[in-house]
């Protein structure tokens, strides 16, 4: 099904059943039981009026979120370790996974023996967390938000928005535990937060007014 998937989604100009069962060495009845039910889930779709499979809905979606991570990943990741460097803190790089999730691709390893790992490609619900509360724009008036003990307990995030010119696309987050970030610890990594951010967010064309 991942070979029809494939072969269907990189034709240009679109697949009859035929083309694509034969492409993938597969007789037409087999073949389409397998797209109907890619298209029962939105990966492909058939035109009613040549018959012909394309990409569906949900297939373009996917490639768009894995190409926008990817694409930001290799971009942050410089910010990222400089901003573990610096902090010596676990160090993430968020972006919208569904509307309600969403999911960690790159991030930078903090220097502490004791530190926060294992979370690259996870995806969560976004809900009370400062990831979520930064990918939507709320943040507190230096630009970070904190949160304690949302995801996992013993823990404190700081995140702050990465912003491009068409909007907020993904948020720098810095996560350790909490007997660490407090105080005038704290402080210090929320404006380190708000510095890669915002480098990061001129490199990707934003300017701020003023």
């Amino acid at each position: 099904m991942l070979h029809l998937l494939c072969v269907v989604g990189g034709s240009p100009h679109g697949l009859s059943l035929t083309e694509a069962a034969a492409l993938v060495d597969l007789v037409p009845s087999t073949a389409l039981r397998q797209l109907r039910s890619l298209e029962a889930s939105g990966l492909l779709i058939r035109n009613e009026t040549d018959q012909l499979y394309r990409p569906g809905p949900e297939l373009v979606k996917l490639a768009r979120t894995v190409f926008a991570g990817q694409s930001m990943a290799s971009t942050a990741q410089p910010f990222l370790d400089a901003l573990a460097r610096t902090t010596g803190e676990s160090t993430y790089l968020a972006v919208v996974d569904t509307p309600r999730r969403v999911v960690y691709v790159a991030n930078a390893p903090g220097m502490h023996a004791l530190r926060h790992s294992g979370w690259l490609g996870r995806s969560f619900a976004s809900s009370g967390t400062a990831v979520g509360a930064a990918l939507h724009g709320r943040t507190d008036r230096d630009g970070t938000i904190t949160r304690d003990g949302r995801l996992e307990a013993g823990i404190t995030a700081v995140s702050a928005p990465v912003h491009s010119p068409s909007g907020i696309i993904a948020a720098i987050n810095v996560v350790g535990p909490s007997f660490r970030l407090t105080g005038e610890q704290l402080d210090a990594v929320r404006a380190d937060v708000r510095a890669a951010s915002t480098q990061l967010s001129e490199t990707l064309g934003f300017r701020t007014l003023g």
